[in-house]
């Protein structure tokens, strides 16, 4: 299928707005935007294309559009529509405060565009317009500009077309945020630092971020591990002149349990040595594979500090994780989980993986009730994302569970529900399974305030290590300035002091505008 987006009243960049809500109704779609100066409704012989030709009329208050479907030069359907948008949401759009000129511009078309889309496909995205990776900065937003509680709810609804789980869904997890927020703006020289180990003992077939394999032998691990113990030591002693407290450590990767105790011990050592932090803070281990665990290195990890752990089985079924390439069985996950729990002090996550291949309705259920049963303090629960990069991608491996997603989302909600928690942190993706969001879950009190802040982009973020961003938070508006480590460690190696350059320069010029004590 092809679908194509045509005007002649509407900039290409406008247009071009329309790409990813279009996405959101047809994903599997080659989507794209044509000129209208030349007109072609030809479509190569066994191929699905629809046009959709946008006009833009004087008043921004009306999308008027139509549809044509061809197959081999065959008319296959076609539709016209006019949308007119009302009082409120019109009023709405032109107040809002998280929104400029050119984007309420936007705002307008995507929402006539989606009446429009609606028609064409037959169904509605359960985001609505909404194509962000952070649905819930947008409550923030509103919150903060005064917008009472039903203004928030009826905007979602009237503007975005959000459906109405969705929003209920949302709306909890912003209330729960909202005292961490309040803390991070009140103590904006409190930052997050996250460590990255881009090193894994196997690839998952899903997965599209920089990990590489030790099978050739520990020697580029050891040599990262040399040159990160430099950036560590350099950013900390920026940090510590520059009056910066981390009250969150988090290392990730990659799989970090993939160290020897011994190089575990060392790179704690280095990071608590160097980096000023908060003695009650938060100190975050992704430990997601179980094969990587030993109740020495449990032993060790909780020894030097760290309070909370992610031990992630992606599912709880052998077969899956032999399709998905893990080293690992379901056996080793509960054995890893039983030797973490057993050592006192530390809040346990786990992650799952919904529409994973071969995976349906019933097989999410089974893997939700192995889960209840080990009782974790927080559970994170995505939906497949099939990225570029991925070996899922490279095979042309596609989503099309449809329906039945929801039916596993609702299962989650269900179990969550069941085991006292409640959804703290929510994102989306590109390419995400059945157009849901990733959501973490935790009892109350137990919430991952690093989770929060890099997600609700909130609060600075010193990442170190290859692949990690930093994020540099203007306390005062939230705006930012980011800075990205180059994925491949031996790039990463030579150039990961140009970054921590741009990182001092950026937080120099924010203090000149803060006050003293920040």
């Amino acid at each position: 299928m092809k679908i194509v987006l045509r005007s002649h009243t509407l900039s290409r960049s406008e247009l071009e707005a329309g790409l990813s809500l279009s996405r959101a109704f047809f994903p599997e779609a080659q989507i794209e935007v044509e000129d209208l100066s030349g007109e072609n409704n030809a479509a190569g012989c066994g191929v699905g294309i629809i046009h959709i030709d946008i006009h833009y009329p004087d008043t921004p208050w009306q999308i008027e559009g139509n549809f044509r479907g061809f197959s081999c030069g065959t008319k296959l359907g076609s539709g016209k529509s006019s949308v007119i948008l009302n009082e409120e949401q019109i009023k709405f759009i032109l107040s809002h405060p998280y929104a400029g000129k050119e984007d309420k511009r936007k705002l307008l078309l995507k929402r006539g565009l989606f009446a429009l889309l609606v028609q064409v496909a037959g169904h509605t995205p359960p985001w609505g317009i909404l194509t962000g990776i952070r649905p819930s900065k947008i409550l923030h937003r509103l919150k903060e500009a005064g917008y009472s509680s039903g203004e928030r709810a009826a905007s979602l609804g009237e503007v975005y077309a959000i459906r109405e789980d969705k929003s209920q869904l949302l709306q909890e997890v912003v209330d729960i945020q909202q005292p961490f927020l309040e803390d991070m703006k009140s103590h904006p020289q409190d930052v997050a630092v996250y460590i990255g180990i881009p090193f894994c003992p196997t690839r998952c077939s899903y997965c599209s971020f920089p990990a590489y394999s030790l099978k050739q032998g520990r020697e580029p691990l050891e040599h990262y591990l040399q040159g990160l113990g430099e950036e560590i030591r350099t950013a900390g002693a920026w940090m510590k002149a520059g009056g910066l407290t981390a009250d969150s450590l988090y290392l990730g990767g990659g799989t970090p349990t993939i160290l020897t105790i011994r190089e575990m011990e060392r790179l704690i050592a280095l990071m608590m040595t160097h980096i000023p932090h908060r003695e009650a803070g938060e100190f975050t281990v992704e430990a997601g594979r179980p094969d990587t665990l030993s109740e020495g290195k449990l032993l060790a990890l909780r020894a030097s500090g760290v309070n909370r752990l992610s031990v992630n089985p992606q599912t709880m079924h052998n077969r899956t994780l032999q399709r998905i390439g893990r080293a690992h069985t379901v056996e080793d996950i509960i054995k890893a989980y039983e030797l973490a729990r057993e050592i006192p002090g530390w809040v346990i996550n786990m992650d799952l993986i919904m529409g994973l291949p071969g995976e349906g309705a019933k097989d999410i259920q089974e893997t939700l009730e192995r889960i209840r049963a080990l009782e974790p303090d927080n559970l994170t629960v995505h939906a497949l994302a099939i990225k570029r990069g991925s070996k899922e991608h490279e095979q042309g491996s596609t989503q099309n569970l449809g329906k039945e997603l929801e039916g596993m989302q609702e299962a989650v909600m269900a179990a969550v529900r069941s085991m006292g928690m409640e959804p703290y942190y929510l994102y989306r993706q590109k390419h995400i399974a059945g157009n849901l969001e990733n959501i973490g879950f935790a009892r109350p009190g137990l919430a991952c305030r690093y989770n929060i802040g890099i997600m609700e982009e909130r609060q600075t973020v010193i990442g170190l290590g290859a692949g990690a961003s930093s994020k540099i938070v203007d306390p005062r508006d939230f705006s930012l300035v980011s800075f990205h480590h180059p994925a491949n460690w031996q790039v990463y190696l030579k150039r990961w002091r140009e970054t921590q350059r741009k990182r001092e320069e950026a937080e120099k010029s924010l203090a000149k505008h803060l006050p003293p004590l920040y």
